[in-house]
């Protein structure tokens, strides 16, 4: 007869014992992997993502550089040696730019791409801005002597002042002249970056209203409606070529400060059939006292001296802007990446043809 002993049943415990270590690995390698499929999809999803925003400042500097059509015409004259006057090509050059920029300038320009035709499945909004239709930031003050410039051509105290007691408003805060007057004071360098006001507590309401979002670009009825803000950067700029600003090309913020229409849901098309009335006026070279009735009345609807004070004797009477800026969102699937682009725009000559060189300055991922 066979002997039993109390510690026999031990094999029974250690099989139960591996089956539990087995279930638990294979939970947890399920788990890992399960995780591991969506998160992957995910990744790749943002690469591409960011591929396609990056694509975006691409379209931006191919509508900023292209130059107008060759008038076929205009070409036999110079062939036959009666040359156009160079001030009516520039002229010409100026106007039909302004033609392609105006109606989507500070407004979402929407492409969906699919991928029978690109390859990718994805949405690409491009919003083109005008750095020179901000306020410089540096040009504004005297960083030796620690105050706002005063001259004969303008006052920016006086126009901060002004400026400030909107913002002041809009923001709910106090006393914000007092302490950008401080900020002067206080500073010996120019300005990186807009962003730096921030860092002062009383600008501090606008850190998480930076960088200018536009409306939609679907039907005014069919957009969702939103509280039209100003933003911090789409009022400030340390790019601007001059200490003036382009009226021609006010950022949507400044037109929000001075009273003027602001970009709304679904313009483009109104604004596509309107530009052409718009330019019947233009001059490179304006006075405003004497010309904003005739050409810029028009665009915005009232006249120079309903303007906040002194702010007239500060916009620029020559069209010449350089520095533009694009808002870009590149989406695929449910991914989104969202970039901002600094761009410098200068005219230049190739074969005796005019084109325009358009390089990124700085870049930042929002």
């Amino acid at each position: 007869m066979k002997k039993r002993y109390a510690h026999d049943g031990y094999i029974m415990i250690f099989t139960l014992l591996i089956v539990a270590a087995s279930m638990v690995l294979v939970t947890y390698v399920g788990h890992k992997g399960a995780l591991y499929v969506p998160f992957s999809h995910m990744v790749v999803a943002r690469e591409k993502a960011k591929m396609i925003a990056l694509g975006g400042i691409q379209v931006a500097i191919a509508q900023l550089a292209k130059v107008p059509e060759k008038d076929e015409k205009k070409e036999a004259k110079k062939e036959g040696g009666q040359a156009a006057a160079p001030a009516q090509d520039a002229s010409k050059e100026d106007k039909d730019f302004l033609q392609r920029l105006l109606p989507v300038l500070n407004r979402w320009q929407v492409f969906h791409l699919e991928e029978k035709s690109d390859a990718i499945d994805a949405e690409l909004h491009v919003c083109i801005m005008c750095e020179d239709g901000k306020i410089n930031i540096n040009r504004m003050i005297d960083f030796e002597k620690g105050t706002l410039r005063s001259d004969k051509q303008g006052d920016w105290k006086l126009v901060m002042q002004e400026l400030c007691k909107v913002l002041e408003k809009t923001t709910k805060t106090t006393d914000l002249f007092q302490v950008f007057e401080k900020i002067v004071k206080e500073r010996k360098t120019e300005f990186n970056d807009a962003t730096e006001l921030i860092t002062r507590k009383e600008f501090s309401a606008f850190k998480d209203i930076l960088f200018y979002e536009p409306p939609s670009s679907q039907p005014k009825e069919k957009a969702e409606k939103k509280e039209q803000l100003l933003y911090l950067m789409d009022i400030f700029t340390t790019w601007s070529s001059s200490d003036k600003i382009e009226p021609w090309l006010f950022s949507d913020s400044i037109n929000g400060i001075v009273g003027f229409p602001r970009a709304e849901a679904g313009d483009v098309k109104k604004r596509k059939e309107q530009v052409e009335g718009w330019l019947k006026n233009f001059k490179q070279k304006a006075n405003w006292e004497q010309d904003w009735k005739t050409i810029l009345m028009p665009v915005y609807g009232k006249e120079l001296r309903s303007l906040p004070k002194n702010i007239d004797s500060l916009l620029s009477t020559t069209f010449a802007p350089r520095f533009f800026s694009v808002l870009v969102h590149g989406k695929v699937g449910e991914i989104t990446q969202r970039l901002y682009a600094i761009l410098e725009r200068n005219k230049d000559s190739q074969d005796g043809a005019v084109v325009y060189n358009v390089i990124i300055k700085k870049l930042y991922w929002l």
